[in-house]
Parts: C-alpha cells; sequence; structure tokens
C-alpha cells in the first residue's frame, strides 16, 4: 500500500462499499452520525486507507483527527495484541489498573498544568460532561459561558453548551440550563467587522468588553458563573485561530470573578496542532483541560486532566464510567504517546504542518475562492468563499471530486465552506504533496463546473 497510492481501481463507491451502506440503513439509526463519504475502509497503514474495493485514499480527516499515529502503526498493534491476551478488562472504578496509573502518569508529565489530576471517560463528549460537573461542583456556581460556533459533543451536557449547529439541539429541549454564549474573536469572520489578522488588539479589547459591560453587567452575575467552557482553537466551526494574545486576556480577566476556564482539547490536544496541547501556544495555564480523540489513536479514551483542588473532593464515584481507561485502550494509549514521543511527531506535525499551510498560501494567490488559510501544525482550515461570501456548494464539490480522485478531504464549519486537513500526524511531506496535487485538479474541476457530487456536512 505503501508505493501505490492513491489508487483507484474502481469509481467510489464501489460494488462492496454500496452492498455495505445499503445494509446498514437497514439497521443503523441515521443519528449515529453525518455521513461525509459513502467509504467502508477495510484496512490502513500510516496515512493511507484501503477500502472494501481495493481503492487506497490519502486521509485528511484520520477519523475526526483521533488516528493521531495513522493505521496499523506496529508499536500500537503489538501493546494492543499483548495487552487483550492478558486481560481485557478491569473496572477501574473498582480496582487499580497499572495500565491506567501509567498513562495518567504520562499525561500529568505533559499537561500545561502544575500538580494536576485526572478523570478518564470514553469520549470527547462524556469528558465534556465530567468537566462541567467538576466545575459547578467545586466551585457551586451555575452558570456556565460557552462560544458561538463551539462543538463539545453528543451527550446531554455536551450537547447543552454547544452553539455549532442548531439542528444539534432539534427536539431535545429541555437542555442544561444557565449557559450563555457569545461569538468566538475569528479574526476572518467576526460579527464586530474587524480584521483580526491586521488589528488583532482591536479584535480583543472589542471582546473583552462585550463580556464584561454587556454579559456580565446585563445577562449573567459573574459571581455565580462557574466555568468559561472554549476551545483554544475552534474545530468543527472551522479551524478557527484567534488571536496570540486572546486568551491569556480573558483569562486575566476570568480570574478576576474567580471564573474557570476548561479548554476542550478533545481535538487540538495529544500533538495535533505540534505541541502536546494547543493550550501551550497561547501561554495560558487553563484549570481544567479536556482531553480525547487522538490519546488512543481513536481507541475510546478521554478524559479531564484538573488542578488538584478541583477534582481531589469530587464526590466518590461521580466520574464512573464502567469501560473508562480498561487495559485494552490504556495499551493503546501509552503506546501512542510513546510513538509520538519516540518519533518527534510534534515536529513532524509543525513541519509537515507548514509545509501543508505554504503550499496551500501559494494555491491561494491563484485562486481568488480560497478566502482564508489558516491553522497550526497538522490541525488547518481552508475557507471557501464568493465574493467574500461562504460558498458550501463549491466547498462541496471541491471534497467530493478530492474523494473521487482518491483523497479523503472533509468540509465542515459554520457555513459548510471549510475544507478540514487534520492527518494522521505521521504523514510524510511526500503523501501531503500528492494529496495537495489532488485538492488542487479538485478545485480546478469544481470551478470548471466538471463535478456532479458533493460533499454533505452538518446542517
Amino acid at each position: 500500500m505503501d508505493s501505490d497510492y492513491p489508487r483507484i481501481v474502481v469509481e467510489p463507491p464501489g460494488p462492496k462499499a454500496r452492498e455495505l451502506i445499503e445494509r446498514e440503513k437497514r439497521v443503523i439509526s441515521r443519528g449515529l452520525g453525518v455521513k461525509l463519504f459513502p467509504l467502508v475502509p477495510e484496512r490502513g497503514h500510516g496515512a493511507l486507507i484501503e477500502d472494501v474495493d481495493g481503492n487506497v485514499f490519502i486521509d485528511f480527516l484520520a477519523g475526526a483527527a483521533a488516528a493521531s499515529t495513522g493505521y496499523s502503526h506496529p508499536k500500537l498493534v503489538k501493546e494492543v495484541q499483548e495487552q487483550v491476551a492478558k486481560i481485557q478488562h478491569s473496572m477501574i472504578g473498582y480496582t487499580h489498573s497499572k495500565r491506567a496509573i501509567e498513562v495518567a502518569e504520562k499525561l500529568v508529565e505533559i499537561a500545561p498544568l502544575s500538580n494536576p489530576l485526572v478523570l478518564f471517560g470514553m469520549s470527547g463528549s462524556d469528558a465534556v460532561d465530567m468537566a462541567l460537573q467538576a466545575a459547578r461542583f467545586s466551585t457551586r456556581r451555575p452558570w456556565i459561558l460557552s462560544f458561538i460556533g463551539a462543538y463539545h459533543g453528543q451527550t446531554y451536557g455536551a450537547t447543552s453548551i454547544a452553539a455549532f449547529q442548531s439542528s444539534q439541539k432539534r427536539g431535545l429541549s429541555p437542555l442544561l440550563p444557565s449557559v450563555v454564549w457569545i461569538p468566538y474573536p475569528n479574526p476572518y469572520r467576526n460579527v464586530w467587522g474587524i480584521n483580526g489578522y491586521e488589528e488583532p488588539d482591536e479584535l480583543i479589547n472589542r471582546f473583552l468588553d462585550y463580556l464584561e459591560n454587556y454579559i456580565f453587567a446585563h445577562v449573567l452575575p459573574p459571581d455565580e458563573t462557574a466555568v468559561f467552557m472554549a476551545e483554544p482553537i475552534q474545530g468543527d466551526a472551522g479551524i478557527v485561530v484567534p488571536p496570540e494574545n486572546f486568551f491569556r486576556e480573558l483569562k486575566a480577566l476570568l480570574d478576576e470573578y474567580n471564573i474557570l476556564l476548561a479548554m476542550d482539547e478533545v481535538q487540538t490536544g495529544i500533538g495535533r496542532t505540534g505541541k502536546w496541547f494547543a493550550s501551550e501556544w497561547f501561554g495560558i495555564e487553563p484549570d481544567l483541560l479536556i482531553f480525547g480523540k487522538g490519546v488512543a489513536s481513536g481507541m475510546g479514551l478521554s478524559g479531564v486532566i484538573g488542578k488538584r483542588e478541583l477534582l481531589e473532593n469530587l464526590t466518590s464515584g461521580s466520574a464512573l464510567l464502567t469501560p473508562a481507561a480498561n487495559p485494552v485502550v490504556s495499551a493503546a494509549a501509552k503506546a501512542t504517546l510513546e510513538i509520538i514521543e519516540g518519533e518527534n511527531l510534534l515536529e513532524n506535525a509543525l513541519r509537515v504542518g507548514g509545509f501543508i499551510r505554504k503550499r496551500l498560501e501559494e494555491m491561494a494567490e491563484n485562486y481568488e475562492v480560497m478566502g482564508d488559510v489558516r491553522g497550526k501544525g497538522l490541525m488547518i482550515g481552508v475557507e471557501i468563499v464568493r465574493d467574500g461570501r461562504p460558498d458550501p456548494e463549491l466547498t462541496g464539490k471541491i471534497c467530493w471530486r478530492a474523494f473521487e480522485l482518491g483523497l479523503i478531504l472533509p468540509s465542515h464549519g459554520m457555513f459548510g465552506n471549510v475544507i478540514r486537513i487534520t492527518p494522521p500526524l505521521v504523514i510524510t511531506e511526500e503523501i501531503a504533496e500528492k494529496g495537495l496535487e489532488i485538492m488542487e485538479r479538485a478545485l480546478k474541476d469544481a470551478l470548471a463546473g466538471k463535478v456532479k457530487g458533493k460533499v454533505v456536512t452538518w446542517h
């Protein structure tokens, strides 16, 4: 698979994929997810995926940025196989686990918090719920702040504080009460009409004025506000990177009111941006840090790393989840963290991510529809526009044509017009370059009206 990529042997979706997709429709609820592509993976290696029909794709998605070490990494495979042969389950809520302890020790070592404790969950969603519980319990305050555009997950608590798409909440009320949302300081597209790239301080000041003199003064009492839940870089909203000093200034204001800052690093964490956690880019120490996705290469581990005083007095069993940090996923996490460190994947994310950004910025000079290129490390977004307006139709066609040519290139964003590039952290420049060549060809074909299908995304 390594030397022959991408390889399209039958137009996707092929006959085996189509059969399985029809079988799925008969037995699995559509509530399970948003099907970006008619793709049925059979196996993978590194940053490549082979589907059931033998087509080989370059993967710029990494299973929603979760397959951090790529696919079938030999060390990961070995550790998981050896562990499942010993014991596949022990319940850390009732007994102790050597594997879970080892993972927690490493997370405490790499986290940008001093002397923290760890809670374990199974997905980013339940970890967000844990952080909410910890914040409310430790502060005894009811109110929660969150950003418009935030995607925090699918459990009731996580859905309650999310504000990505209104459809996420349709028919589910009453949801968690006492939540207030405010606009994210998006340098490219914000409600204040400020060019945040040219005037970052003005954007920050406008946001802080809005928070203090409108929200705190008229909407919710700051002395009854427990926590501000934030993504350091908004993920599903379209890889939105705030001004460099934003979180430092926000944290200073929150500290004045003893409001906690919880950073949702489910997508940005574990090396995705070229640092262990994206909070490091912004020079802050959050009170709570939520992790997931890539920590076990997508095998179902998540959690909260929090300041000791916030987590040490939680009610016994209040964060108990039966499969959390079981020996097999803990073995996967231990292997993942060792692979990232041992193979210098933080450096690789910076180097290959920089290569991708440079290439995309060069492309943007030739294509006006590429309105903005942004991101850090291997978390990159390209906003597709027409006359400055979001163009989700063109975005969907670009991504569909890329799929036909052998590149898994998802679209997402608040307006469905952002191309998302979050490949496995093991991707090489050679594979990335090939993927970008396909992306440019797909862009040309879409602009020329040669593309019939389109990728769908959240709506």
